[in-house]
């Protein structure tokens, strides 16, 4: 997999409307909104074949017509645009329609319009208020949506949505490989993958450490879409590349394992047809091969092989990851809390060594030092602050009941917040740190989180209204 293309989600849009109120209020609705969808095929946002419905609609019979366009056309969303107020059985026609009632839906609506003349114009946001009610009695999330698609803040908030509603298709795709089984203890590794499959579609698939060995002995692996190869020239080359401006600490033969150990793992997840991996990196391979999977496991993200690279196994947290990349745009980092989290304003978020080559301020390639290794310096690692600036740390856990909930907060780092530990780090200034610390240990958080590049709270927040996942941030109430 390569996550070098972004396909944009494609969307459908349908008015509708009684026959009573203003037609050219109505028309004024319609007309925005198909000038904001051509602005957003121009941008990329959405794909070129999404469409608007070519005639406004009344009833439910013409719902259902419209909705059986939207399952024939395999549409990723839509929007429902009350123009003015309307029928109460369309919505409810395209609502719940089987092929549809999974997909994200828009319930949008204009504030009433002044055309000079003192009418009640539409009475189309109260259509919302309506249809939202039905939703609700339903259980059928939908996102509301109020305003005018002419203004900046309106079209800044579907572009939001847009990114969340790309998010959700790619992650019902994600077929996760696991490589290797979770350390003994690393409990927050173990989550119900069922859960996971139900809710976002994730599925999991475990490749024994033994055929990762083989294939960096062999250049040679097989899986699901068949037979994939690298030769000794590809890891040199490899090799160069991760030297390139990179300080050295360690020794050249161990970053020439670190390269070969890429390209097995690479040949093994392309293969398969992973779009995400988690892998056991310690103590196995360590112990078997006197090698570090950490700038190996960087580079895979660096590279954009895969969304999502989560250390030991921890599976959960590469979803998170995967979540991460997609609203950002950027890899997300799979890192720690390290320190005590609430006794400063700076929250120290690091680990051993797999910093993500492309997104590090001064990233140098070491060894994991001897202190945490029971006295063998074991190597290559990527190692460094990663790029300063904002950051959004992402944590999800189900508990005793079944629950998912997401632990959300933002911080920034800075020269002036930097541990300079030898780990890959992000020491971020958070805003409200003792209750950040308050809020993990008592919804019983993981040790292990997803930070992704800049502010992506809003967007995750929809999208834990989307999935039904209590979303936990310290900075709202």
């Amino acid at each position: 997999m390569s996550d070098q293309t972004r396909t944009a989600p494609k969307i459908g849009i349908v008015s509708n409307s009684i026959g009573a109120f203003s037609d050219r209020g109505k028309e004024v609705a319609e007309t925005q909104w198909k000038a904001l969808l051509d602005l957003l095929r121009r941008e990329q946002l959405v794909s070129t074949d999404s469409f608007f419905y070519p005639q406004r609609i009344f009833g439910p019979t013409e719902a259902a017509h419209v909705a059986d366009r939207f399952a024939a056309e395999q549409v990723d969303a839509y929007v429902v645009l009350d123009s003015a107020f309307p029928n109460g059985n369309v919505f409810l026609t395209l609502a719940i329609h089987p092929s549809l009632s999974r997909l994200p839906l828009i319930l949008t609506a204009p504030p009433e319009i002044d055309l000079g003349d003192r009418e009640w114009t539409t009475n189309a946001y109260c259509g919302l208020i309506m249809n939202n009610y039905v939703s609700k009695q339903i259980g059928r999330h939908v996102f509301t949506l109020a305003g005018w698609p002419q203004e900046p803040a309106f079209q800044q908030q579907v572009r939001q949505l847009l990114s969340v509603v790309h998010t959700i298709r790619e992650l019902r795709r994600d077929l996760l490989g696991r490589f290797g089984d979770a350390p003994g203890g690393f409990h927050c590794a173990n989550g119900n993958r069922l859960a996971y499959a139900q809710l976002f579609g994730t599925r999991i698939e475990t490749i024994d450490f033994s055929a990762v060995l083989k294939t960096f002995d062999t250049g040679r692996a097989s899986g699901y879409l068949g037979d994939r190869s690298f030769t000794q020239a590809d890891a040199d080359a490899t090799y160069e590349r991760m030297r390139n401006g990179r300080e050295l600490l360690t020794s050249e033969e161990k970053v020439r394992k670190g390269a070969r150990l890429f390209h097995a793992f690479k040949a093994l997840i392309e293969a398969n047809g992973f779009t995400s991996a988690a892998f056991r990196c310690w103590p196995e391979l360590m112990q078997i091969g006197d090698m570090s999977a950490c700038l190996s496991i960087g580079w895979l993200l660096s590279e954009r092989i895969v969304r999502a690279a989560a250390c030991e196994g921890d599976w959960p947290t590469a979803v998170c990851q995967s979540i991460g990349n997609l609203l950002s745009g950027q890899p997300a980092a799979c890192l720690d809390f390290i320190n005590h989290v609430g006794a400063r304003s700076v929250v120290q978020l690091a680990h051993c060594g797999v910093g993500i080559p492309c997104l590090m301020e001064d990233g140098k390639i070491g060894d994991i030092s001897p202190d945490r290794q029971a006295g063998g310096a074991i190597g290559p690692t990527c190692i460094g602050q990663f790029y300063y600036g904002t950051k959004t740390g992402i944590s999800m856990m189900q508990d005793c009941a079944g629950k998912f909930k997401m632990l959300v907060f933002t911080g920034e780092n800075r020269p002036d917040t930097r541990q300079d530990l030898l780990v890959a780090a992000a020491d971020v200034e958070v805003a409200q740190p003792e209750k950040l610390n308050r809020l993990i240990l008592s919804h019983g958080f993981a040790h292990h989180l997803a930070v992704a590049m800049g502010d992506i709270s809003q967007e995750l927040k929809l999208l834990c209204e989307f999935y039904g996942i209590e979303y936990v941030n310290p900075d709202e109430a």
